[in-house]
């Protein structure tokens, strides 16, 4: 077997020390890029006061999905929360095109429907659920664009069918635009615009599902 020289040992030794540490700053610098939090993405602590895994997604057969566009399921979230200004998410089925046209839109946790109807341009048919934590937090969340719309009016549970997806009568391919805001939203109980650089009132949907469902305190 080759060996090298002591002398070149030692020269080979000290040409590697700058690279290894050089290697090691970049590790802990992404390291750190990794931790920095996007402000989207905070939660409100006061807002987590519903029960554990109270909310689920509102699109696909299984109760969970991931955002990617993956080999888990069929969905994934074509437009974040915050992205290009949205206050929503916007599901689509990974088939694409149209081929999520008539899909089952879900009710994302038990509560009271306060708002189903053709909102005009720009939104078609749209839902909006209001939840209620025991203490009186309250939550809503909006189903945009939808081609039918199953129910009008009363209580709901966590998963019920709630209407199909659409285009927003044919405006945009088919889609769920999903919202979920909080009390002080200026838009509580009606549909909004969609898109604002203020985002006080809106919080991102999968970040507050993940959250329920990571929790291991069943009423905070």
């Amino acid at each position: 077997m080759f060996k090298l020289p002591e002398n070149k040992k030692v020269r080979l030794h000290l040409l590697m020390r700058p690279i290894v540490s050089s290697f090691i700053l970049i590790l802990l610098f992404l390291n750190d890029c990794s931790k920095v939090e996007n402000p989207d993405k905070k939660i409100p602590d006061f807002l987590l006061k519903f029960p554990v895994n109270s909310f689920a997604y509102p699109v696909g057969e299984k109760e969970f999905v991931t955002e990617k566009n993956d080999w888990w399921d069929n969905w994934y979230n074509a437009q974040d929360f915050g992205e290009n200004r949205h206050l929503g998410e916007d599901w689509n089925k990974k088939t694409g095109g149209n081929s999520d046209c008539g899909e089952p839109v879900f009710a994302a946790a038990d509560g009271k429907i306060v708002f189903a109807e053709n909102a005009g341009e720009g939104w078609g048919n749209v839902i909006i659920i209001e939840h209620a934590a025991e203490d009186g937090t309250k939550v809503q969340s909006l189903y945009g664009h939808l081609e039918t719309i199953s129910k009008t009016s009363g209580d709901v549970k966590r998963r019920e069918q709630i209407g199909t997806i659409g285009g927003a009568d044919g405006r945009y391919p088919c889609h769920l635009h999903f919202e979920i805001r909080w009390s002080e939203c200026p838009m509580w109980n009606k549909t909004g615009g969609g898109y604002s650089g203020e985002k006080r009132g809106w919080i991102d949907p999968s970040e507050f599902i993940e959250l329920q469902r990571k929790s291991s305190i069943i009423v905070r």
